[in-house]
This record gives structure tokens, C-alpha cells and sequence, in this order.
């Protein structure tokens, strides 16, 4: 009994999960019926009766059938193919084969997606023919204005286009036939051919446009502006030429033939529509022509500045030479007295070479503005030059006479120095004299030589009939130097014989009583009486005594110092 039961509710289960699974593809198979009829109607709703009418040919008529077949096909083939689909699905369904059912239900979700997408292209693809139609119709519409405006220009201003006019207007001709030919495509509906005339039409028609736009100031230039420009450079020139100016190259009149020349070939260029090249030559003929007028010009101001400077250069230039003449003269007597070491008569004589050049050049400028040869710009720019070096000659001239101006006093300072150095060397002698020593230690003597000799060569050297200052001042720093180290040495000699001395005398209360101050005090005697080594005879007494008596050595020594003191002051 409990088996049947539990037969009986396995079988209800299964009946009922068979029910529900029935109603679910049945659900499915109805979402996907409705999508079909969206589609549907989608499809009923594209407008092709709006694009037949349109009366397209060529290429666009082929690409409006290609439509047409496919939505065909559409509502035709594929639509009801799926509605059959969906009929099987249901009758699968129901014959329990739910894996079939499940199996086509994501085919014909996959296909309505697909056909879907295909309405879609069909739309894109209609309302490209027809904006390519509205496209076409305003394109037409617009460059028939703007042909009409520009042959209105052409005609009203056919002045303003000289020798361009005839080939502007054979220009304006055949785009007009260009268009002509874009229209009747346009109007017969063949937009793909009408879209490739159209995209060169529009190049065309705008290269007209600038041409049209660029020409006018072009020519005017080359009928109006230039030649007027030049007609009155001719007559600036003629009349500074019978105010007697000159310029450096006479090419002003030729290059005027020129210009004229450059005028008629840009017109050539502009009559055969060469506009950018005629534009460039209109650049290059504005250049030339400005460069005339500052060519003119420049003589113009460089005649004020000749006016202006005339007489300052020639002031500038005789005080140079005058100053020159006077510093000749100071250092021709100078040297018969003093050695002159930096060259200063030489560099005098090349300033005045330098000045002779500069005056040539005056001169030679001055007989041309008296002959009224003179380029002014020449003159002018020499003038400039001029000063520069009158400038730098005034330089060299004050360094040249500040270097030599003080060699009187330098000598007569010398003199002084040199009595001086004679003064305190034989009062150093004198010192030394009157201290009564044995004698004098040999390297002493010998740097007191040194020090004579050198005052002696000073003495002789700045009594000669030339004097050479450069090499007395090296002497006089040299004798400075080493009467301060003689002085020195001079100080520390008689300090340590004097200092000796009392020590020796003072060790005399310790000698019977201690043999090493005996023996240290024989030494130290010897020292000082055979070898004039005072220095080393101090160092020897000074040690035995401060071995007897401690600090006796420095109280004798603050005592000589301070008496030494107080007798200089």
C-alpha cells in the first residue's frame, strides 16, 4: 500500500513539473511572438514610398532596391519562418521534448535579433538616400547663388581684374557647365555620381573665390600703387642729384627700369591666373621699392649728420694732433734724462701715423663735399669711425703722459731715499763702532757689504746722464728690504754683546765657588773675544748662571730691556 502511494505522488510531481514547464515554453514562445509583431510592424512601417518618389537612378536606385529586397525578404522569408518556429516550439512543448523546445526557442531569440538589426540598416539606408537627396537640393541651390554672385562681381568690377578677367570668366564658365552636369544628376536621383562631381565642384568653385578675392589688390598694386611709387622715387632721385647728392653704386635709375620690368611680368602672371606666384612677386617688388626710399633716405640723413659734425671732427682732430705735436716734444726731453721702458716714444709715433691717416681721409672727404662729389653716407660713416679713434688716441695719449709725467718727482723722491739709506747705514756702522767689540761675526760683515754696495750702485745709477726710473725703483725696494734686515740683524748682535758682557761679569761671584760656571765663563770669553760669536757666547754664560741661581738670566735681560727703552724715549 505504501509503495502505490509513494508511485502515485512521484507520478503527480512529474505531471505537475511537466504542466509548469509547458506553461513557461508557452510564456517564452508568447514574448517572442510579441517581438515578432513589433518587428512587424516595424517593418510595415518603413517608408519607401517617401524615396520612390525621390526617382533615383544609378547607383542610388541600386542601393534603394538592395533595400527593398532585403525588407522583402524580411516580411516574406524570415518573418514567417518565424512564426512556423514558433508553432513547432509548442508543439514540442507539449510532446514533452522540452530540450528541443529550449534548443529553438534561443534560435529564433538569436534570429528576430538578426532581423531586427537588418530593419535598422534598411532605416539608416533610406534616410541616407534621403539626406543625400536634401543635401544635393540645397547644394544646388546654394552654388547656383553663389554663381550668380560671382559672375554679378566679375561683370560690375571687371576693371579691378585686368588681364585676369578673360580666363576668370572661361573659369566661371565651365564650372557653371560643371554644375549644370551635378544638377541634372541631382535631379535624376543618381546622388552617388552627383557626390563625386560635387566634392571637386566645391574645390573649384572655392580656388575661383580666393582668386576672385586675391586679384583686386594685386593688380591694383601693379596698375596704381607701385608705378606711382616709382614715378615719385624718379623724381626724389633727379632732384637730390641736382642737389648734388651721390650714392656709393649708381644703380638707382636701373633698378627703377627694373622694377617697371617685375611690374609687367606680374601682370603676366596675374593674365594667366598665377595668382600665389604674382602675389610673391608683388612682395618682392614692395622690398625693392622700400629699399630705394631708405637708399635715398639714408643720404638724406647722412647729409645732416656731415652738416652737423664737420666742424667737431676737425676741432676733435687738430686738438688730437696738437696734443700728439706737445706729448713728442715732453717725451723727446725726458728721454734724454730718463730711460723710457714702455715704448712710449713708438707708441706716440703710431698715433701720430694713426692721426695722418685719419686727417687723408678728412681731407679727401672734405675736397669731395667741396666739389660736390661727396656720398654723404661715405662721410658720414667715416665721420663715425672718426671719433671712435680720436676718442681711443685721447685715451692712449693721457695713459702715454700720466706714465711720465711723474718721473721728475719720482727721481727727486729717489735722491731723498737714496741720503736716507746712506744716513742710517753709516749710523749703523757708527753703533757698531762705538760698542769697542773684538769684531764682527763674518756673515755680518758680509750682509753689511751687500747692503753698502747696493746704496753705492743706487748712488751711481741715479747720477748717470740717463736715469732709468723703472730700474731705480726696483733698487729702492730691494735696499728697503735689506737695510730692515740689517737693522735686525744689527739690534740682535749688539743686544747679545751687551747682554753677554753682564752676564760675564755677573758669573764672576760664582766661579771660585762652582767649576762649571768657571768652565761655562771661559767658554763664553772665548766665544765672544775669538770668534765674535756673541750670540752663542750669551746662550753658554746665560745656562751655567741659571743653573746657579734660577731666573738670574731673565731678571738681567728685563733689566738691560727696559733701560734700553727709557733711553730711546
Amino acid at each position: 500500500m505504501q509503495v502505490a502511494i509513494g508511485i502515485v505522488i512521484v507520478a503527480v510531481v512529474i505531471y505537475i513539473a511537466i504542466i509548469g514547464f509547458q506553461k513557461y515554453i508557452d510564456k517564452q514562445v508568447q514574448q517572442l511572438a510579441d517581438r515578432q509583431q513589433a518587428i512587424v510592424d516595424q517593418a510595415q512601417a518603413t517608408d519607401f514610398e517617401k524615396i520612390e518618389q525621390l526617382s533615383l537612378t544609378g547607383g542610388s536606385l541600386a542601393k534603394f532596391e538592395d533595400l527593398q529586397a532585403t525588407a522583402k525578404a524580411i516580411q516574406n522569408d524570415q518573418l514567417p519562418a518565424v512564426s512556423e518556429q514558433l508553432t513547432q516550439i509548442k508543439q514540442q512543448a507539449h510532446s514533452v521534448k522540452f530540450v528541443d523546445a529550449r534548443q529553438n526557442l534561443k534560435k529564433v531569440d538569436t534570429k528576430l535579433d538578426g532581423i531586427k538589426a537588418q530593419l535598422s540598416d534598411i532605416q539608416s539606408g533610406l534616410d541616407a538616400l534621403d539626406d543625400a537627396d536634401q543635401a544635393h537640393r540645397a547644394a544646388v541651390a546654394s552654388l547656383e547663388k553663389k554663381y550668380q554672385d560671382l559672375r554679378k562681381v566679375l561683370l560690375s568690377q571687371n576693371f579691378s581684374f585686368g588681364p585676369s578677367i578673360d580666363k576668370l570668366e572661361d573659369r566661371l564658365a565651365n564650372l557653371e557647365s560643371d554644375f549644370d552636369n551635378f544638377s541634372q544628376l541631382a535631379k535624376s536621383g543618381d546622388h552617388d555620381a552627383a557626390e563625386k562631381v560635387l566634392d571637386q565642384l566645391r574645390h573649384d568653385t572655392s580656388a575661383l573665390e580666393t582668386d576672385i578675392d586675391q586679384i583686386p589688390p594685386i593688380y591694383k598694386d601693379l596698375v596704381s600703387g607701385f608705378p606711382d611709387q616709382l614715378t615719385e622715387l624718379q623724381s626724389g632721385y633727379h632732384q637730390l642729384i641736382d642737389r648734388h647728392f651721390h650714392f656709393e653704386v649708381a644703380t638707382i635709375e636701373p633698378e627703377i627700369q627694373s622694377l617697371n620690368k617685375a611690374i609687367d611680368d606680374n601682370k603676366d602672371l596675374l593674365g594667366n591666373l598665377k595668382v600665389e606666384a604674382a602675389q610673391t612677386g608683388n612682395h618682392a617688388i614692395e622690398k625693392r621699392i622700400d629699399h630705394l626710399y631708405d637708399v635715398m633716405q639714408a643720404e638724406i640723413d647722412a647729409k645732416e649728420v656731415v652738416d652737423a659734425r664737420q666742424d667737431e671732427i676737425s676741432k676733435f682732430l687738430t686738438h688730437a694732433m696738437n696734443q700728439n705735436h706737445r706729448l713728442q716734444v715732453e717725451l723727446d726731453r725726458l728721454a734724454q734724462s730718463y730711460t723710457l721702458n714702455n715704448h712710449e716714444i713708438e707708441r706716440t709715433r703710431e698715433l701720430n701715423e694713426q692721426l695722418k691717416n685719419i686727417q687723408d681721409i678728412y681731407q679727401a672727404d672734405m675736397t669731395a663735399l667741396t666739389s660736390k662729389q661727396a656720398v654723404y653716407s661715405q662721410i658720414a660713416a667715416h665721420y663715425e669711425d672718426q671719433d671712435k679713434q680720436l676718442k681711443g688716441i685721447e685715451e692712449e695719449q693721457v695713459t702715454i703722459n700720466e706714465g711720465v709725467a711723474g718721473l721728475a718727482a719720482e727721481e727727486s723722491k729717489a735722491h731723498d731715499t737714496l741720503q736716507r739709506f746712506d744716513f742710517e747705514i753709516h749710523a749703523i756702522k757708527r753703533q757698531v763702532e762705538n760698542m769697542n767689540l773684538p769684531g764682527l761675526p763674518k756673515d755680518y760683515l758680509d750682509y753689511f757689504m751687500v747692503v753698502g754696495k747696493e746704496i753705492e750702485k743706487l748712488d751711481h745709477d741715479i747720477n748717470k746722464l740717463v736715469i732709468n726710473m723703472e730700474d731705480i725703483t726696483k733698487q729702492l725696494i730691494v735696499i728697503q728690504a735689506d737695510m730692515a734686515t740689517l737693522k735686525e740683524k744689527t739690534t740682535d748682535l749688539t743686544d747679545a754683546a751687551v747682554l753677554s758682557e753682564q752676564l760675564l761679569q755677573y758669573a764672576n761671584r760664582y766661579k771660585n765657588s762652582h767649576d762649571d760656571v768657571q768652565e761655562a765663563s771661559e767658554e763664553a770669553q772665548r766665544l765672544f773675544n775669538e770668534d765674535f760669536d756673541y750670540a752663542r757666547s750669551l746662550e753658554v754664560i746665560a745656562s751655567a748662571v741659571d743653573k746657579v741661581n734660577p731666573g738670574s738670566y731673565k731678571r738681567i735681560e728685563d733689566s738691560y730691556y727696559s733701560q734700553k727703552k727709557d733711553d730711546a724715549e
